[in-house]
């Protein structure tokens, strides 16, 4: 089933949920030696024999030589004269060079972006190859209005089945289709969560599942019980009003979702996906996924305050 097309301009904006070293246009430096390449015909001969001699692994982003400088080694807290005696001592011949080496900063990592690319190259040129991919991503240009309007009406969707004050809905992006939709119905158990509950209905419709309970089991708009098909949610997109936790956004990881979009930050709460933690982003997971954050962002966060205030209402009657 195909949800509604925004026709309306957005009021919400897109923020992707990306790793610091991604956002940040600081540049972080590592201490070098340089000396004057004071005869540039002896150029290629210094370059080559550096290259034997004084191999910087950590440092193959960057050019040897820039505007007659040309990088020897690491500083390792050793002064100018020690630099000179350990290259000799390996054998160098400073000939053509100034043999007077001076420390400066240059960048310790290859740049990731565009922007990145610009500030490290105010200390020393390295090599770069931007990745039109993710610049797209950080204009904020690589949804088309037509993708946003779906995005936007998903998101719809999942406010509308938001029992619970959290709504969440797989699709399946290829066949424009809800796999699967449900509510939050963690008062009936501590872990019905929203996330929880829309993956193991997208089980469900694989032949599996845990739960059986009718009020968890809102209606999915396909179920094949197709054992052949992708494992649980591999290739598909998975809308939730709220940030997951920690353990929905590991469910996710373990689910392989493609990519994950919510509403808003619960700022109290142990946020997963960009609040409190980034589980997409730390080391050592085995599976990835693009979060991005922000899609109708004020009415999920009026939607589960809504909810919480009727509760707290509700509460109060109950105990008078």
């Amino acid at each position: 089933m195909e949800p509604k097309r925004s026709r309306l301009p957005m009021t919400w904006t897109l923020r992707p949920v990306l790793p610091e070293n991604v956002t940040t246009d600081s540049i972080t430096t590592v201490n070098v030696f340089v000396d004057s390449i004071i005869n540039q015909t002896s150029t290629s001969k210094i370059v080559k024999n550096l290259g034997q001699l004084s191999v910087i692994n950590s440092l193959t982003h960057l050019k040897r030589v820039k505007n007659q400088k040309i990088i020897l080694m690491l500083a390792n807290d050793l002064d100018p004269d020690e630099c000179v005696a350990e290259l000799e001592g390996k054998g160098f011949n400073f000939a053509g060079l100034s043999g007077r080496p001076e420390i400066i900063p240059v960048p310790a990592y290859m740049p990731k972006t565009c922007s990145q690319n610009l500030e490290a190259r105010k200390l020393w040129p390295c090599n770069f190859h931007p990745d039109k991919r993710l610049e797209s991503i950080l204009r904020g240009d690589f949804f088309n209005q037509l993708e946003l309007a779906t995005i936007d009406g998903y998101m719809r969707t999942a406010l509308a089945c938001a029992t619970g004050g959290v709504g969440a809905v797989v699709v399946d992006p290829l066949n424009d289709l809800i796999i699967a939709q449900s509510g939050d119905f963690r008062t009936e158990h501590p872990a019905k969560h929203a996330i929880m509950c829309v993956v193991d209905k997208v089980a469900k419709a694989q032949g599996g599942g845990a739960w059986n309970s009718s009020s968890t089991l809102a209606k999915t708009s396909r179920v094949t019980y197709d054992k052949t098909g992708p494992y649980l949610c591999t290739g598909y997109d998975v809308y939730v009003t709220k940030e997951p936790c920690v353990m929905c956004a590991m469910a996710l990881v373990h689910s392989r979702a493609r990519r994950v979009f919510y509403g808003f930050e619960d700022a109290s709460g142990p946020g997963g996906l960009g609040g409190s933690v980034s589980i997409h982003l730390l080391k050592g997971i085995n599976h990835r996924f693009e979060v991005f954050a922000g899609v109708l962002e004020e009415e999920c966060r009026t939607a589960a305050l809504v909810l919480h205030t009727n509760n707290i209402v509700q509460n109060i009657t109950h105990t008078e």
